[in-house]
């Protein structure tokens, strides 16, 4: 079994999130003691509105961005498909395609399913470059019907 995700999908998808989550907690933490009479700005509802739509908008970055991609791990037969928490086997046979996303098309790649499976039906990993193009040199039989030509 071969990895071909990036070694940064665990950093963007456990470690980024951890960070941000409890450094905003902290800062939450923070501004209220501030405001039981010490600092007279933390007491002002735009200052506590301002940051909930950070936490919101950091919040949903995370979720539709890093959560998006998952570890692929490939040998001859399966793709494999992880969340660092679970893992799925997929034969190649089940999938309809991998291709490369527009925005940066050598490093994210999408690999769309015949039908929905656990993770849904379009699974995105980041790419690790070296590690992607010595499994498609060295099985070009299992990705020759799936992997999608550019023009």
């Amino acid at each position: 079994m071969d990895r071909v995700s990036s070694s940064l999908t665990i950093v963007l998808r456990i470690v980024l999130p951890t960070m941000w989550l409890a450094a905003m907690l902290s800062l939450i933490v923070l501004l209220s003691y501030a405001v039981s009479g010490r600092a007279q700005i933390f007491s002002h509802a735009i200052v506590w509105i301002i940051l909930l739509i950070i936490i919101g908008m950091s919040v949903a970055f995370i979720y539709f961005l890093l959560w998006r991609f998952y570890r692929i791990d490939m040998d001859r037969r399966f793709i494999y498909i992880s969340d660092y928490f679970k893992t799925y086997k997929y034969p190649f046979h089940d999938i309809d395609s991998i291709k490369g996303v527009s925005l940066f098309p050598d490093r994210i790649f999408r690999i769309t399913l015949k039908s929905k499976g656990s993770f849904g039906k379009s699974i995105y990993f980041l790419a690790s470059q070296k590690l992607w193009k010595d499994f498609v040199k060295e099985h070009p039989e299992q990705l020759e019907n799936i992997l999608a030509k550019r023009p």
